[in-house]
């Protein structure tokens, strides 16, 4: 529905100025899951509606070809009505996206739905610092491209309920996590680190904040847009959880909490496997053996 007022031109004419309102956000007129399910079940009867109007033309074919025209100007009249019925419900069903998608993507009423879905469905989701968390997949929304990353993987199929099930089939295939491999990676930086603070110091057990490391590792700027905090975060963990502390040379690898470190800033928090909270600081190595 457009809104009018009236305003003053240059001439002193009155003119009449129509606005057209901004499409709805999708709250207002219920879920994408709701909106997409419409859709899904319009265009089923889309699909019906337009094999009828493909006979229809079919017949008119047929008449033409003979010269039935007491038939052929019957079969154009029911052709033409079928015609516009199709269209006018394909406006009907163009109607159900009429709203920002962009902005309910980018609100709290996407992941909300999104981590209410999970429960439904029985999927343990977390939301935390932008991500939602479903062990061991780290999900991002990207509003401006309507989709979401899954571990780095752009997915488009982003309904609700669909978005849910991909999450529960990549938590059952096995972990593309190298425990060993991000060890060992750790301890080069830590080494790197260590070092600069006195080779003396290497193998002694000194702390290392885990966020030193992750900067040293992310040195050039594109490299944090690839491997964000989050993901850092999230393979510190799996590395805990895994058990995995010896490196190749014998070293052991020890994490240390945030005691005493009143700056969050300075310390990784993720979502463990069960949702509760884990906080790390830093971490150090000692030479065993």
């Amino acid at each position: 529905m457009t809104e009018s007022y009236v305003t003053e031109s240059a001439t002193g004419v009155l003119d009449v100025v129509e606005t057209v309102p901004s499409s709805p956000m999708l709250s207002q007129v219920g879920s994408l899951e709701q909106a997409l399910a419409e859709i899904e079940t319009e265009a089923g009867d889309l699909v019906k509606t337009t094999k009828l109007v493909m006979a229809s033309c079919k017949k008119i074919k047929d008449a033409a070809k003979v010269g039935d025209l007491v038939k052929l100007r019957k079969l154009l009249d029911e052709g033409k009505a079928a015609t516009l019925e199709l269209g006018c419900d394909f406006l009907k069903t163009q109607e159900r996206l009429n709203f920002d998608e962009t902005s309910y993507l980018a609100g709290n009423d996407f992941r909300q739905e999104l981590l209410t879905t999970a429960q439904q469905m029985g999927v343990n989701l977390y939301e935390h610092d932008g991500y939602l968390f479903s062990y061991p997949v780290l999900l991002k929304i990207l509003h401006k491209e309507r989709v979401v990353s899954i571990d780095r993987m752009r997915e488009s199929r982003i309904r609700p309920s669909v978005l849910v099930k991909r999450l529960k089939e990549v938590q059952n295939k096995p972990l593309r996590f190298k425990p060993r491999t991000f060890l060992e990676m750790l301890y080069t930086a830590y080494s790197l680190v260590v070092a600069g603070r006195g080779k003396h110091l290497i193998g002694k057990g000194t702390v290392i904040p885990l966020l030193e490391l992750y900067q040293l590792l992310t040195i050039l700027p594109w490299q944090a847009n690839e491997y964000t905090r989050q993901e850092f975060g999230r393979d510190v963990y799996l590395l805990d959880k895994s058990g995995t502390i010896a490196t190749k040379n014998s070293h052991r690898a020890n994490f240390h909490a945030s005691t005493g470190v009143r700056d969050v800033s300075k310390t990784l928090i993720v979502i463990a496997q069960g949702g509760r909270e884990k906080t790390y600081y830093g971490i150090s190595f000692v030479k065993t053996g």
